[in-house]
């Protein structure tokens, strides 16, 4: 079977989330069911390629020069292709595996960390929250944009089993008011923790 990959590149740093500052690589692919109004990422079939499991793991450890041997998996929407194929052929070259969802769709091949990233706006009736993303999360990260309120993150922290929490920024034209509105929602809320986009602070990919 063959992937639609958007890009995969590093060496650089996550920048989000419980492994923020972790060197690491990426895997972003190519599509996604949401199209959430601030996002920043190129996620079209435009310029993307169409690669075999095994070219994958080999472009990602051409790409891994530092030797982390972590890599980010992302989109796009990445469990709209992720498979057993794929996953089998990057754990075979070394790589432990961290993914980025939006949790509306079940995993089909274990990952080593699964953040969920869920977008309230769209959960209307249109999409649901998979109950088997609930279940295999170990971290959940809500980017804070209008949508978000205190309740939104109670009905999140009754969904999800997992242990850590972040909230972020919406990095819009209006950054300054999503920060003040997200740290005013964690001293509401201190379970939750801040995570902010480092790789934009500090200007790496």
């Amino acid at each position: 079977m063959a992937y639609l990959v958007k890009e995969i590149f590093g060496p650089t740093i996550q920048g989000e989330g419980m492994h923020a500052g972790a060197s690491c690589v990426f895997l972003r692919f190519a599509v996604c069911n949401l199209a959430c109004s601030w996002c920043d990422t190129d996620f079209s079939e435009d310029g993307a390629e169409r690669l075999e499991s095994e070219d994958i793991a080999s472009r990602l450890l051409e790409t891994d020069t530092c030797g982390s041997r972590l890599v980010i998996v992302t989109g796009g929407e990445p469990t709209l292709q992720w498979d057993a194929a794929v996953c089998e052929s990057i754990k075979a070259a070394g790589f432990a595996i961290h993914m980025e969802s939006n949790g509306t769709r079940p995993l089909a091949a274990p990952v080593d960390w699964l953040t969920i990233s869920p977008k309230p706006q769209f959960h209307d009736g249109r999409f649901h929250l998979a109950q088997a993303a609930c279940t295999q999360a170990d971290e959940c990260k809500v980017v804070v944009d209008p949508s978000v309120d205190l309740q939104t993150l109670d009905r999140y922290r009754g969904q999800y089993q997992c242990e850590n929490w972040f909230l972020q920024p919406c990095m819009d034209d209006d950054y300054d008011r999503s920060l003040a509105t997200t740290l005013e929602l964690i001293r509401e809320r201190p379970q939750w923790r801040l995570s902010l986009q480092l790789h934009k602070l500090i200007g790496v990919p």
